[in-house]
């Protein structure tokens, strides 16, 4: 069960469930009984044909047939969590006096909220087992939950210095990052083509900059530095799951996130105090404002959930399917965002917007294109 209550599969349960109705093979009768009054026995079959018709309809026959619903709900669910996530934390980090208030407070307890949705998940009877790893498995997670717990709050604290828009844009660019660390620090080839995509993201973040009326030098190195945590993650993450029998161990990708979750909320709480922020003076706001106390915990919620579910999205699709999802997000949140919480979209934004994004996306997708040299 991911965070948001689905069920990895569902599609394929479905039928089966459907056109199984009033049909159960063996001794076992369905577990809801049809009321025999007066009413013939065909009804039973006929409720099992019109459910079988209608789970055609979502997969295999109707009209919509071959379209997988689940994974479209996956989507649909993905961004909106990743939208309502950048508008309430935005918001809380106003409220909370930006980035002169409690940026790594917020994002601590943000990591805090959804570690405590995962243990949650693990108590409650039915919605998810656990997971079975040694003590092994969780030191050689360590340096993917660190390098988490950095790129979250590298991320938050550009949040609160700039706009949100301005934000995204800058970490957008995390390929150029990533391109950077495979070559020179992991030794994994990155292709001519993909290089020369490079210049087109780093120009359109440039030019997005320059009429950026929210400018701020912190923002622009905090997004860079969250980036550079991102890549590590990506890197680090491959190596980790190279680990024999690991996958068997974690039982579920939802298990390997709550546990990456848990362990990078408890790194960043050392980095309150490195920071000088104070959760005493944090709580003490929290009791008093209604807009901190909520959407702290909304954003936190929030954050688990579309990052669970992005990931489970992105192991249903292919290559250029989550290139499409990933650019369509971006454009989604920051256009969205930028509207709702009235930040500049100036025509020369958006141009540099388009252009570093579209950069992206043929970074992603151009091998394929060309042919991997």
């Amino acid at each position: 069960v991911s965070a948001f209550g689905f069920m990895p599969n569902v599609n394929t349960n479905v039928n089966k469930a459907a056109l199984g109705v009033g049909r159960f093979s063996g001794n076992k009768g369905p577990m809801v009984q049809h009321l025999k009054v007066g009413e013939p026995s065909s009804v039973t079959s006929l409720s099992a044909e019109a459910s079988g018709e209608a789970a055609l309809s979502v997969k295999g026959g109707g009209p919509l047939s071959g379209v997988d619903i689940p994974l479209l709900l996956y989507f649909l669910f993905w961004y909106v969590g990743n939208y309502y996530y950048n508008v309430t934390n935005k918001l809380a980090l106003k409220a909370a006096g930006g980035s002169a208030g409690f940026p790594m407070v917020i994002s601590s307890l943000q990591l805090g909220v959804g570690s405590l949705y995962a243990l949650f998940l693990w108590l409650a009877p039915d919605a998810r087992s656990k997971p079975s790893i040694t003590m092994d498995d969780v030191v050689k997670m360590l340096p993917v939950a660190f390098c988490a717990m950095g790129a979250h709050s590298a991320s938050v604290f550009a949040l609160s210095s700039g706009s949100v828009s301005f934000g995204q844009i800058v970490k957008a660019a995390e390929p150029a990052f990533a391109a950077v660390l495979s070559q020179f620090v992991y030794g994994k080839k990155v292709s001519k083509a993909k290089w020369s995509c490079l210049p087109i993201i780093i120009g359109g973040v440039i030019l997005a900059s320059v009429k950026e009326l929210d400018f701020a030098w912190s923002a622009l190195i905090s997004a860079c530095i969250a980036n550079l945590f991102a890549a590590f993650k990506g890197n680090e993450n491959k190596k980790l799951m190279e680990t024999p029998g690991l996958k068997d161990r974690l039982g579920s990708v939802g298990n390997q996130f709550a546990i990456v979750s848990i362990l990078a909320f408890l790194m960043s709480l050392p980095l309150v105090l490195v920071k000088g922020e104070s959760f005493g003076a944090f709580f003490e706001l929290y009791k008093t404002n209604p807009t901190i106390s909520f959407n702290l915990l909304a954003s936190g919620l929030w954050f688990y959930g579309y990052n669970e579910l992005a990931t489970m999205t992105l192991k249903k699709t292919g290559a250029v399917t989550q290139s499409v999802a990933n650019t369509a997000k971006r454009v989604i949140v920051i256009v969205g965002v930028a509207m709702v919480l009235g930040e500049s979209l100036d025509p020369m934004k958006l141009l540099g917007c388009a252009i570093g994004i579209g950069g992206v996306f043929l970074y992603s997708i151009i091998d394929q294109l060309v042919g991997s040299k």
